[in-house]
């Protein structure tokens, strides 16, 4: 009995020595999930600090009144002080192809969006010029011009719209007030939502 005792220890002791001299596996981290750019927890359901893409800086959502001056072409001020209705006004030069389609972009979403938006669009191609250095200007119209001309580039030179640019879209809501510019190329799915915006 004492020898199977004694073997019972010994066979325990060379366990735990053995179990104390080899090392445990190594513990393996878990893979982390890929990054989707967005905070983790209560923070990214709720929206702080979640950065949306910048994506153009042409893009402006602005809340200002249309300016209303005695120079104004007769048509887009009957349409904005009179009928009250929001209005794409277009700024375009018909030489250049980026002015080619966002006209299609516009009439597709005009299309889309029947009786929404107006639009009253204005050929100014002629009085822009380009510096050397880059910088374009709005010439002012020659003094044998017709009125509707002049009333276009003088409209298209007002601080509130600077059209330095085409194509250049601003757009009214049915309360007169300005609430989207661009210049360029747009993003057809941004104009939509700014021409449904202005409907509201």
């Amino acid at each position: 009995m004492r020898r199977l005792v004694v073997a019972l220890i010994a066979a325990s002791l060379a366990l735990t020595l053995s179990g104390c001299s080899s090392s445990p596996p190594a513990a393996t981290a878990p893979t982390p999930p890929p990054s989707t750019g967005l905070q983790q927890g209560s923070n990214a359901a709720a929206g702080a600090g979640t950065a949306l893409p910048n994506r153009s800086v042409n893009e402006t959502t602005t809340f200002a009144p249309f300016p209303v001056t005695a120079g104004l072409p007769a048509d887009l001020k009957q349409k904005i002080t009179v009928d009250k209705q929001p209005t794409i006004i277009y700024f375009y030069d018909p030489a250049q192809k980026t002015s080619v389609e966002v006209r299609k972009l516009i009439d597709s979403v005009r299309a889309d969006n029947r009786g929404m938006v107006d639009l009253v669009a204005y050929d100014i191609g002629k009085y822009l010029t380009a510096a050397a250095d880059g910088t374009v200007s709005l010439e002012q119209p020659a003094f044998g011009e017709a009125t509707a001309t002049k009333e276009a580039v003088l409209l298209a030179r007002d601080p509130a719209i600077d059209v330095t640019l085409t194509p250049f879209i601003v757009i009214t809501d049915g309360q007169g007030y300005i609430i989207y510019k661009h210049r360029g190329l747009i993003d057809r799915a941004f104009l939509e939502r700014e021409v449904q915006r202005a409907d509201k």
